[in-house]
């Protein structure tokens, strides 16, 4: 016996049919599973059946039943418009009982693959039909039996009268093939039709003739009846000629509304293969990718969940990784489950299927499918499931994890059809799985090069160990304070850890220097910058990463154009290099040197501030700032807090503006004498007290619109019969504290504005 797959499932449940009409105490089951054919395999008109398969299934059938004929008489029940529903929509609407036969080719063709019919007419109303037998499958006399009944069965669909089916030629005995012939007696409308051809002749001569011997007869007796003769033939033929165009509209609409049902079907498993396709091209990301397929399959497949597992590094357990559907408390079961799979116990639904690498459907979870037994589908009885799906995710024949769907005891049952829909969305999964550990894996690999390549500038001076480390950090930070996209924040990372290494071709008697430069040794100094630029050239950075060079190459590139080595002006710096010159900048001062000490963070952002005025960029510094006072708050406070700031000289700078002072919910209104980044003194006769917190209020001169307002203390007071500075008017020296950024900022814009006039 043939183990092809030569039968569609579609004969298999006729024959089922058949059997539950005329045997409905028969268990039909039991038949089913001596052949090996589910339920589910039935359901599905896209299966086939092996011959194996579908003889054992007959020959059980024949001895349940007894019935000699019994292919025969399946084929006569087709005849039911109602169990036979599939000649209708391939027969596409066949205006007649000749179209109809030479349409059996087409049927045949999709219900065995064993065998072509081909059918030719030999007469008006008689056709020939001739089997035409595939040379690897062997024709069983059942075969023959089954279209004899066919036969009649369309011979009955179609209302043929007198219909005769002749069986002259049989392939089992001993002819070449089988050859069947259908004869059948015009149908009354062709009859009509045939009447009316002749009468409309006799009612053009009959009225003439009559008419040469008595006129009047003929007007008023002969003309009448020949006439009406002519038109009730005609009404009759009309009526049943339009009856039979009825019934072909109403087999044309059934027919297309189920290739559009088809066509839909297809076209939504074609956009969701699509669709998985997009999501998983551009995820690097495992846990995006695994979200974003549960996603797609939850909108675009009628499943009620699903979930995704994936294998351990070590293959030993799975592990829920993503899923659908699922009840909060459910899913919050599944992800603290695992799957062992070094172990054998008993066969189990999901170690099964990633052993095997084959998907398993079991149709009715109540009736699990032999060799599975129970107990490994407790879990989907017991939160719901009616049918359920397992397949494998599989990468070069090598099982990665499994993808779980099913439906609930409201739903569907599920078929073939919807295992092997799912198990080929288990192979795209598979891949765009493996495709992203491999770009994972390159990932790591590029970022620990760029470490090591980092790590080799660092290492050849201690002192600057993870100076490289902190700049990216802080690029990085920077980064995300302006929005920029994942991929230029990812750019400038890599620029930034790599923007140093033009400094291999330093000396390290020059590099680790711990007096001043000669100009000299500051020119070789600041060759590192085009180094930098030119050695990355040739590592060849495509894609995102086609800018890192020249990013790198312009970090000492200043907005007034005093930065090298190309002397580039604000608009001509690429906001990248401009990122990474902020950062450079800052772990460069807060840093310890070989000719100098860390400077202390106020002064360093005070350091920075100034910066902002002509030679780094203002934004830059704005959105460092921001991310510094997120990231490291404690840090920033020391640097920003008044009290937290060291002595150190200023610049004050004549001013006279109006003062708002509020202390204790009280106004107080001065002038100012004079102001600097520090403080501010204000002309007033009111009494105040040393260390007194008071709200200040004034504008600049240079900006009369801008309100500025901070925090102060009292710190000294110019007041009573010894003034401490004769100079100065009666009133009191402010301290600010808690100064706002902008407010230093326009602090600093002013004092840089002014030329220096006293220091103290």
């Amino acid at each position: 016996m043939s183990h092809e797959k030569l039968y569609n499932s579609r004969i298999v449940a006729h024959y089922i049919r058949f059997f539950q009409h005329k045997f409905p105490a028969i268990n039909l089951q039991d038949l089913l599973d001596v052949a090996g054919i589910s339920a589910t395999q039935v359901a599905d008109r896209r299966h086939w059946f092996t011959r194996c398969q579908f003889e054992v299934f007959y020959q059980a059938l024949q001895h349940a039943s007894g019935l000699a004929q019994l292919a025969k008489e399946a084929g006569s029940f087709a005849a039911s418009e109602e169990v036979f529903r599939v000649s209708h929509h391939l027969i596409d609407s066949s205006t007649s009982p000749l179209s109809a036969l030479k349409a059996l080719p087409r049927i045949a063709a999709g219900l065995t693959r064993g065998v072509r019919l081909k059918a030719r007419q030999l007469a008006p109303n008689l056709v020939e039909i001739t089997t035409v037998h595939e040379a690897h499958a062997a024709e069983a006399p059942y075969d023959c039996q089954f279209r004899l009944g066919l036969l009649e069965a369309l011979t009955f669909l179609f209302n043929l009268d007198l219909a005769q089916v002749e069986h002259p030629d049989c392939l089992h005995h001993g002819r070449q093939q089988c050859r069947y012939l259908v004869r059948w007696q015009p149908s009354l409308a062709e009859k009509l039709q045939k009447l009316k051809a002749r009468v409309v002749p006799l009612a053009v001569l009959l009225p003439g003739a009559a008419a040469t011997m008595d006129p009047q007869w003929a007007l008023f007796h002969v003309l009448p009846l020949t006439v009406g003769s002519t038109l009730l033939l005609d009404l009759v033929a009309s009526h049943l000629n339009k009856k039979r165009l009825v019934r072909s509209i109403d087999h044309l609409r059934s027919t297309s509304e189920a290739l559009v049902e088809q066509i839909n079907h297809n076209y939504n498993n074609a956009l969701l293969l699509n669709e998985i396709a997009e999501t998983t091209s551009n995820k690097t990301c495992l846990e995006d990718l695994l979200d974003s397929v549960a996603q797609t399959l939850n909108k675009r497949l009628a499943f009620d969940r699903g979930m995704i597992l994936l294998v351990d590094p070590a293959r030993r357990i799975l592990l829920f990784r993503a899923g659908f559907g699922y009840d909060p408390t459910i899913k919050a079961l599944l992800q603290g489950t695992t799957v062992l799979l070094d172990e054998q116990p008993e066969p189990d639904l999901l170690r099964q299927t990633f052993t095997s690498r084959r998907g398993i459907l079991v149709a009715d979870v109540d009736n699990p499918p032999p060799g599975l037994p129970p107990a490994s589908l407790q879990f989907f009885v017991r939160t719901g499931s009616q049918s359920l799906l397992c397949c494998p995710i599989t990468c070069d024949g090598r099982a990665n994890g499994l993808l779980v769907v099913d439906s609930l005891r409201s739903g569907r049952r599920l078929t073939q059809g919807d295992l092997r829909l799912t198990e080929g969305l288990a192979n795209v999964i598979g891949a765009s799985l493996n495709n992203a550990q491999l770009l994972t894996s390159c990932s790591r690999q590029f970022d620990s090069m760029l470490q090591v390549l980092a790590a080799t500038i660092d290492a050849r001076d201690p002192m600057t160990s993870g100076h490289s480390t902190r700049v990216t950090a802080y690029s990085q930070g920077i980064c995300r304070e302006l929005g920029l996209s994942t991929e230029y924040t990812e750019m400038v990372r890599v620029a930034a850890l790599l923007h140093d290494y033009g400094k291999i071709a330093v000396p390290d008697a020059i590099l680790k220097k711990a007096g001043t430069l000669t100009p000299e040794e500051r020119e070789i100094v600041r060759t590192h910058a085009l180094h930098s630029e030119q050695i990355l050239q040739e590592i060849g950075f495509d894609g995102i990463y086609r800018g890192v060079p020249a990013l790198a190459g312009a970090h000492h590139e200043k907005m007034d154009g005093s930065g090298y080595p190309r002397g580039l002006h604000h608009g001509d710096i690429p906001i990248g290099a401009k990122i990474i010159a902020v950062a450079d900048f800052f772990e460069a001062v807060t840093a310890q040197r070989h000719y100098r000490g860390p400077m202390p963070p106020a002064i360093a952002y005070k350091a920075l501030q100034e910066e902002s005025l002509c030679r780094l960029d203002p934004r830059v510094v704005e959105a460092f700032l921001d991310y510094y006072q997120k990231a490291f708050p404690d840090q920033f406070r020391a640097m920003t807090l008044g009290d937290a700031q060291p002595e150190r000289a200023s610049i004050r700078i004549p001013c006279r503006t109006p003062v708002v002072c509020e202390i204790n919910g009280n106004t107080l209104i001065g002038t100012s004498s004079d102001v600097s980044l520090r403080g501010i003194f204000v002309a007033s006769q009111a009494q105040v007290r040393q260390g007194l917190e008071l709200k200040l209020a004034f504008f600049l001169p240079d900006k009369p619109t801008h309100i500025l307002e901070t925090g102060g203390r009292v710190v000294w007071l110019n007041q009573g019969r010894t003034p401490r500075k004769i100079s100065f008017p009666v009133g009191f020296g402010v301290e600010f504290t808690n100064l706002p950024r902008r407010v230093l900022q326009h602090l600093a814009q002013f004092t840089q504005s002014c030329a220096p006039l006293t220091h103290h």
